[in-house]
């Protein structure tokens, strides 16, 4: 989404075009305008989990969130392409919060920014006397989503925040599984109340997870997650940069290396890219893989992307024949299919 937003800058309305700046971190960020609605949608993607977020603001500054998080290698039967599990947390898993015990009234977003974290800010109270930022992203290798929130006091007087203990728990028939049954847990760590001093912050999390049933919860901490997140997307940008009069295509060219190189998933088979979607994940396509992102990946020189190449080339080389028999166009569901 991001590289599509920046690339067809140019065929979208002037209106359109203005939402989004560039700004000086090599990020973009939409400054909402009052009365100014919309709506957008961006995936984020680690090892083991992808995240479809879709979210904006209504006419009155309100924000909308929802979170479609897929875990590509938790697969069902019969093990096709889109037999995975998936779940969509839409704005009522998110935890109430409560500031001086009271529920907040009036907040409003002010920006939304994207570099491979994505960090809403808003402000909560006629006066602003809070601030409010999410920040969103998943674990490089874990099977695990992060939804941060950080409040912070701006006032001159101590406050008090709470953010409710909230917790959904999902338990798949094992029967369906092809490993068994699954757990997928959405939980806040670190609830309860707080007190904040002036100018001062805290943060919370929520935490969208799962796992095989059998297997320990994951430990999870969130400040060692986003650092290793932020190294990961440093480390690609630092890569093949395009340089060209125009920022625009430059930043374009940056955010699609993300995409392409954040979306490889740690199968049974190997590493394999995978274009997400919410549908296409955990195998491999002869025009994704070999046609596009593999080339690609030679000149970005990123291990685990070139890694992922071999791979791919490695599973079509067992269809190869002596007999110029068609091989397929997609090996799915881990390398099996």
């Amino acid at each position: 989404m991001q590289t599509a937003l920046l690339a067809l800058a140019s065929a979208l309305p002037a209106v359109a075009q203005n939402r989004w700046s560039i700004v000086e971190d090599g990020g973009i960020t939409w400054n909402v305008e009052p009365g100014k609605g919309h709506q957008d949608h961006i995936e984020m993607s680690g090892k083991k989990v992808s995240a479809i977020v879709t979210y904006g603001v209504d006419q009155a500054g309100r924000l909308t969130l929802s979170r479609h998080v897929v875990f590509p290698m938790l697969r069902f039967a019969p093990n096709k392409t889109r037999d995975h599990l998936a779940l969509v947390f839409a704005d009522d898993a998110a935890p109430r919060y409560f500031i001086d015990r009271a529920a907040p009234r009036g907040e409003v977003v002010l920006r939304v920014h994207h570099k491979g974290i994505m960090r809403i800010e808003s402000v909560i109270g006629r006066n602003r006397e809070v601030s409010l930022t999410r920040t969103i992203f998943p674990s490089v290798n874990k099977p695990l989503v992060i939804e941060a929130y950080t409040f912070t006091n701006n006032t001159e007087k101590d406050i008090t925040v709470e953010v409710e203990s909230t917790e959904k728990v999902v338990r798949t028939n094992p029967s369906r599984g092809i490993y068994g049954g699954y757990i997928a847990t959405s939980e806040v760590q670190g609830s309860g109340e707080r007190v904040v001093r002036p100018k001062e912050a805290t943060t919370y999390a929520m935490l969208f997870s799962a796992r095989k049933t059998g297997e320990p919860e994951l430990p999870v901490d969130v400040t060692a997650e986003e650092q290793e997140r932020r190294n990961r997307i440093e480390d690609l940008l630092a890569v093949l940069q395009l340089e060209t009069p125009d920022p625009v295509l430059n930043t374009a060219f940056a955010f699609a290396k993300i995409r392409a190189a954040e979306s490889i998933y740690e199968t049974k088979g190997g590493l394999m890219h995978g274009p997400g979607g919410g549908a296409y994940y955990a195998a491999i396509w002869a025009n994704d893989q070999a046609e596009y992102a593999n080339p690609f990946f030679a000149y970005l020189g990123d291990e685990t992307a070139v890694e992922s190449a071999r791979n791919s080339y490695r599973h079509f080389a067992r269809y190869m024949n002596p007999d110029f028999k068609p091989i397929p166009s997609s090996i799915i569901s881990e390398g099996e299919g």
